[in-house]
């Protein structure tokens, strides 16, 4: 049964984890905001330093390995931007996770006395409705489980095969660079 203290407590626990996830709201879109900066400002340096190289060349070859030197360590920045973005969500999606997840636990359980609770109270056939109501429970937590570590794999395939690639894409760029100067 709710009583004022039970309610004053559910309150202020409701109240902690919006604070909690208030928190890791302005910690993500702080960081993005960092990252951003740093590789607008990187990328802004690198265009001056490329106009002023640019202003120097007097030959066409010269010309041909300053714009392939060029693309090595840009697609190299980009493609850490990337990552670095990809593991700010990554961490911002297990630090909500690790908040809610007790959360998701205790009202399982609170579930679990209402139903056996409602099993003793209810006159006839209570049992049976209980038992189906703990099996469907049960299925839905299971399903959850399921598409978690599923999504969970998924996510490291991704992670993976993406690293693969933008590995690739720079060691090519920088072969090319190479070949050009």
């Amino acid at each position: 049964m709710m009583t004022k203290d039970t309610l004053i407590a559910s309150h202020a626990d409701a109240l902690d984890t919006l604070s909690a996830l208030v928190g890791i709201g302005f910690d993500t879109i702080e960081r993005s905001g960092t990252l951003s900066l740093d590789f607008g400002r990187a990328g802004l340096e690198d265009g001056f330093k490329l106009a002023s190289d640019l202003a120097a060349v007097r030959e066409p070859k010269a010309l041909l390995a300053l714009g392939a030197s060029a693309v090595a360590p840009a697609l190299s920045r980009s493609v850490g931007y990337l990552r670095t973005s990809y593991a700010i969500a990554s961490e911002a999606g297990e630090s909500i996770n690790a908040v809610l997840a007790p959360k998701y636990a205790s009202i399982n359980k609170d579930l679990d006395k209402a139903i056996d609770a409602l099993s003793v109270s209810t006159p006839v056939g209570g049992e049976v409705i209980a038992k189906a109501l703990k099996s469907a429970m049960s299925a839905t937590n299971s399903a959850i489980e399921d598409a978690a570590k599923t999504t969970r794999k998924v996510v490291e395939m991704t992670e993976s095969n993406i690293n693969k690639a933008t590995d690739a894409a720079v060691k090519s760029a920088t072969k090319a660079a190479k070949k050009v100067a």
